[in-house]
Parts: C-alpha cells; structure tokens; sequence
C-alpha cells in the first residue's frame, strides 16, 4: 500500500519486456518443445499498472493492465489493513498459494518460471482473502491466509456451483517477512527466510489454470461443469541474505474425473539457487547475479503419462534493481514417455526488463 500523505496519491508505472529466443521453445506443455527450431524476437509484456490508496493508507488498490489480448484486466484488487495484522484483499488477483507464481514477472530470477507452474499454479482468480499475522517479528512469527474463489480462472465461463477454497501457513522463523520477490538484490545484512504449506481444493471443468483463464493440462478433456474435483498442496522455502538466494516448492495435485473415474495425480517441484555480487560498471554501482535452477514434474494415471526434467542456468545484470534488467538464461528441457522414448529441447533466451 502506499502511505503517502494525500489520499488520492497514486503511481502509474508502464512495464515494458523484451525477449529474444534462440534454438527452440518450450514450457510445460509438450507441444511447446514440438516447435520448429529457430531464433524469435518478441515483446513478451507490455502494461500498465497503477498503485495507491483510497481515502485512507489502510484501503490500498492495485491495478495491472495488459496493452494486448482478448483479455487484457489481469488484476483489480483492494487491500485493507485493519490493523498491523489483520487485512484483507478481494477482488480479481493472483492467488496467495505458491511463491513462484505470486512473484511478479518483473520480480523472477530467470526469465520465465518453472515448468511447475504448468502444472500446479492456480494463477488469477476472483474471490477474497483474509490474513491474520500471529507473533510479528519473533520465531514465532507465522501467517495464516485464508480464501474463497470462484474457481474459474480469469474469465467467466461454466463452472460448478463449488467455490475454490485455499488454505496458507507461513512461518517467518527468523522473525522476518520476506516479500514475494526473488534475488537478493539489496544483499539483505540480516537474513530473511518463510515455510510454507497451502492447500486447495475445487469442482468444476477445469484440471489446470493459467493467465488466460481455465483450461486442460495435456491430454483431458473438456466436459461437464463438475467434471473435476482437484486436490492440491503444496510445501514452499525461502531464504535470502548477503546476495545469496535459495526458493524450492514441492507440489502434489490429485484430479478426479467423475465422468471417466480416473484418479490422477501429478508431484514436481524445483530449486534454485543464486548468488549476486555488487560490480561498478561506468562508475555506477550495480549487480552481477548467477543462478541455477532443477525442476522436475511427474504425470501418473494421467492420459499422459510421462516425466519432465528441466535444468536452467541464468546471469542477471541489474542496473536498477529489478526495475530495468538484463537477463541470458539457458535451459535444457527434457520429457519422457512410456513407449515413446523421450524427448529434449535446449533454449538460450536474452531478455530485457524495464519497468518506467
């Protein structure tokens, strides 16, 4: 929230990506690695986004705006803070589950996420979350969150009468809150660390989410609006001093398919792992920041069945912070199927970050 004097005071950044891709693409999905290899040049984000409060510090809002596509909202949120630790937030934004995803993109260490969050992210959703923080600033520090959602991703469209609810127990076991960001970019003089565990559950005719809404992981079948039941819980760390970073998630989702009665169940994670130093380029200082990351996803009894791997090293060049830069990671993707052998990809990606 902002906390400036005047009640109407807000900020209106324009957030600008740029990406180069060279030798291939790929992402959870397997027909990604199936594409034609080659180099691409693309404006991979372009929007607006406006912060601030209304009337009073403790009723902040949020506003973020893609420049392009059918669906251009991709938050419309207000916070309100009762007291020191107790708030609320409501409206349309990215649920409070794993930290991978609730990083913003203009916040990540390598240029794109995981190929976990294919598979396990909830994304945007529309629906309430309330906090409650207990022992702030102690071992003790924990948060809890709670929330109900309508279960239908970003935009309207069929969906059971079931809404979305979402469990988080966060543990600040250094008495320490430790933003959604990644990288330590202001090399923190005392360290900073969370556990988590969050867990959902939702029926409707969805088996996954994404920004652009509802929609099917490889292989199932769109069908009734109660089609599915997803069960998912996931195990999240993060630590962060000196420079130094490390963030991990381990995850499990169970689909049940009422109109088939296949159970499925998918488990993945990642690490990552990075170091930053401060350097002075043109008498300025900057930071210089090498990170590695293992990812992992296994399908079982899914119409897919099949195993992903994917291994990425990064170097970041910060030359504000994460407000504006430069970013080369490669990756090797690699997916194995029963009967079919497997599958590899390696990708080299440029991106520049900026955010005026």
């Amino acid at each position: 929230m902002s906390h400036a004097a005047d009640s109407t005071t807000s900020h209106w950044p324009f957030a600008l990506a740029a990406l180069l891709i060279c030798v291939g693409a790929a992402n959870g999905a397997l027909g990604a690695m199936e594409a034609e290899e080659g180099a691409d040049f693309d404006l991979r984000r372009a929007r607006i986004k406006m912060e601030g409060h209304l009337f009073d510090p403790r009723v902040g809002f949020y506003f973020e705006h893609e420049l392009s596509g059918d669906r251009p909202l991709l938050d419309l949120r207000l916070d309100v803070r009762f007291s020191d630790s107790f708030r609320m937030r409501a409206g349309q934004y990215k649920v409070l589950y794993n930290r991978e995803r609730v990083d913003s993109s203009g916040k990540q260490q390598f240029v794109e996420r995981s190929i976990a969050t294919y598979a396990f992210t909830l994304d945007r959703q529309r629906g309430i979350t309330l906090t409650k923080r207990l022992a702030a600033s102690t071992r003790a520090d924990t948060e809890l969150m709670g929330g109900l959602f309508e279960g239908d991703g970003r935009s309207p469209g069929p969906r059971g009468d079931e809404p979305m609810a979402v469990l988080r127990w966060q543990w600040n076991f250094l008495g320490r809150s430790l933003g959604f960001s990644q990288s330590d970019v202001a090399l923190r003089d005392v360290p900073a660390a969370s556990l988590s565990l969050a867990a959902a559950t939702v029926r409707g005719p969805y088996t996954r989410f994404s920004s652009s809404g509802g929609g099917q992981l490889d292989g199932f079948e769109s069908g009734g609006d109660e089609r599915y039941t997803l069960d998912q819980w996931q195990q999240g760390f993060a630590w962060q001093y000196r420079g130094m970073s490390v963030q991990q998630e381990y995850h499990e989702k169970r689909i049940e398919d009422h109109e088939s009665g296949r159970r499925s169940k998918l488990e993945g994670g990642y690490l990552q792992f990075g170091k930053l130093w401060p350097v002075r380029i043109a008498s300025r200082r900057r930071g210089l920041e090498l990170a590695g990351r293992y990812a992992r996803v296994e399908w079982r009894n899914t119409p897919v069945d099949r195993t992903q791997t994917e291994l990425s090293l990064v170097t970041n060049l910060f030359i504000t912070g994460h407000d504006n830069k430069l970013s080369l990671d490669v990756s090797r993707l690699e997916v194995r199927q029963p009967g079919l052998g497997s599958q590899d990809d390696f990708r080299l990606r440029i991106q520049w970050d900026v955010s005026l």
